[in-house]
Formats: structure tokens, sequence, C-alpha cells
């Protein structure tokens, strides 16, 4: 009765803000159109209208595939079995080859990046030394180790050809704001001209992190939303990487970027803030250390 009430125009645009939120929350049309068992009276082609009409940045690739890599080696570096033991123990539906394993292996050891992604780091309005932080709660694949709830900032993959406002764009519509995202009240935050503090490696994909300073208004976790990370909260940054008796894991990355925003704000205190930190995160200097059987 309650839809009944409301005008086409409404009805219509309660649909739209659907098919958003269901793309926000598996990632791409085709899964949206699969979980949803094909039942949105409406075409490919109109869905990705849709989201064009919402501004919504589409998602960088086959990011499935390049988080499952992600997460075997961050498992690899946690065993002391061979890359090929391991690989046979993964399920039938882990889709990654072992010939592209070893490429990426290959790839760290030689100090190579192929692919770029972005990391934010959001500072509170009256603390640059308290950021954000969320837990991740995408789908967990325990025979990855990859464990449900591990803290991070939110980031995510980009391409090489994106311009830095519209891949920032993308990590803001899905980890930050995704609330927003489909209601069409996307917050203007993003920097003129943003240009990365850090530079992290992480496998072989090369992640841009900027720092944006939060406003009043936007200090507070309550305006925070997304499909891939909740329970948002501003913690120290000399609580995450002291790390004192913390069982807490953290996703990929995550902390070595804290080391760097902390190196920073040392910097910027002295003025000597000149080109972009390069950091590698521990998992490359775990991997850089291991052998390659082949």
């Amino acid at each position: 009765m309650k839809n009944q009430s409301l005008s086409s125009d409404e009805r219509e645009r309660k649909f739209n803000e659907n098919l958003v939120c269901e793309y926000l929350k598996h990632g791409s049309v085709d899964e949206a159109l699969r979980v949803n068992q094909y039942s949105f009276p409406i075409s490919y082609a109109g869905y990705q209208r849709v989201l064009d009409r919402w501004e919504i940045v589409k998602a960088a690739g086959p990011n499935s595939k390049l988080n499952e890599t992600l997460g075997f080696l961050t498992h690899f570096a946690e065993k002391n079995i061979s890359l090929e033991t391991l690989y046979r123990k993964m399920p039938p539906s882990f889709r990654t080859s072992v010939a592209t394993l070893y490429r990426v292996l290959s790839y760290i050891k030689e100090g190579i990046t192929r692919r770029v992604g972005i990391g934010l780091v959001f500072s509170h309005c009256n603390d640059e030394k308290k950021i954000l932080i969320g837990e991740d709660i995408s789908t967990p694949r325990i025979e990855l180790g990859k464990l449900y709830g591990s803290l991070s900032i939110p980031s995510g993959f980009s391409r090489k050809r994106d311009p830095r406002e519209i891949a920032i764009l993308r990590v803001l519509q899905q980890e930050v704001f995704a609330d927003c995202a489909v209601k069409k009240s996307m917050p203007d935050i993003i920097p003129a001209h943003p240009k990365p503090f850090m530079f992290l490696d992480v496998a072989d994909v090369r992640i841009e992190v900027f720092h944006i300073s939060l406003s009043k208004k936007f200090s507070t976790p309550k305006h925070f939303s997304s499909f891939k990370l909740r329970n948002f909260k501003f913690v120290p940054v000399e609580k995450i990487v002291s790390g004192r008796k913390s069982k807490q894991n953290y996703r990929v990355g995550a902390k070595a970027t804290v080391l760097g925003y902390q190196k920073y704000l040392e910097l910027k205190k002295r003025r000597v803030v000149t080109n972009p930190l390069v950091y590698k995160s521990e998992l490359n200097y775990q991997l850089a250390n291991i052998p390659i059987e082949v």
C-alpha cells in the first residue's frame, strides 16, 4: 500500500536507488543481476545507464581475482610450504592460475608494479593524529586466512588512466559514503588537484595514498556507510602503529599506510615535505625473501 501511494517519479527513483545499492553491494552489474536471479525489470544496458545518471564510478576491473591473488600470497607468506603445495590445497572455487601467482611473485622480487590502487587517510577535524578506520566485512576466505572484521583504511583498486579525482571518488562511493552515493548526495570533499603523500607497494599493486582532513560535519562516524566496511571510528595513529598487546588483524597494507602517514606528519611539522614517500608493505618484504621453486 505504501508504494502504491507514491507517484510514478518517486517509484522510479526508489527503484533506481535500489539498483545503485545492489551494484555497490556486489561490485558489478553482472553479479547484482545474478544474485537477484535476474528479477529486475531492466536490461543490462538500462542498468548501466542508471549508474551513469547517478554518476557512479564503475569498479576497476576484476577485483575478485586481484583480491584472491593478494589473499593467496598473504597466506603463502605465513606458511612454510612451497607455493604449489599450498595451491593444491585451494578449493575448486579458487580461480587464479598458478602461473599468475608465480608471475606476481617474480614481479614482487624485482620490485615491479603493474596495477594501481587508491588509499585514503581521513583525519579528524580537531586532531590530524586521529584517523578513520573501519572493519572489513567483505566475504571472508578462510582457506586464504582472510578473516572477518580486519581493520582497514578506505582503499580500492584503480585504473592507470583514471584521473585522481575519479579514482578517489570510486573509493568514497564504495567504502565511505555508500548511502550518499545511493541518494545522489555525495559530499564535496575531494581536494583540488589531489596529490598523494605516499606510494605503497602491495604485491604488484602501487597504491597512491591521499590525506583528506575532514570538516567538523564529517568528523563523526555516523556519516560514514559502506557495504565493505563497518564500525567506523577515529583512532590515534600511535595506537595503530604500536600494536600494544593487540590481537586485531589489519587488512594487508593498512599498517604500512599508517606508518607512512605518521612519517608524513613528522615531515610536515618540520616543513620538509617534498616528494611522496615510498613504502613497501610487510607482505612484499616477506615474499621478496622466499625462494621461488618452479
